[in-house]
């Protein structure tokens, strides 16, 4: 399952792009650039899945392994909680300010 709709060559472009255009930071360059991390957090466990992955498309994994896929699916909700508590942060910054005007 992919949660961003590009992949990781995409998301980076965009996020670069964003940047590049101009000096000022706005929430779609902040976005593009989480979007970029949650498919490389995305890529990684779907790479893994995909390296142990049986004939019959289950998983047979040693103790070790399966930590690995635990870390690996932990680094990807971090990336997108992370992600989305920041742009609520921000998104909450703006409200307030605009309030104060």
């Amino acid at each position: 399952m992919t949660i961003s709709t590009r992949d990781i060559a995409g998301a980076q472009t965009a996020a670069q792009a964003a940047w590049a255009e101009d000096d000022a930071l706005k929430t779609t360059e902040v976005g593009t650039a989480f979007e970029y991390m949650v498919a490389v957090a995305d890529s990684a466990v779907e790479d893994f899945i995909k390296a142990n992955a049986t004939q019959a498309g289950g998983l047979q994994l040693s103790a070790g392994e399966s930590l690995q896929l635990q870390r690996l699916m932990g680094d990807q909700s971090i990336t997108v909680q992370t992600g989305t508590s920041t742009l609520k942060s921000i998104k909450d910054s703006i409200s307030s300010a605009a309030r104060n005007i």
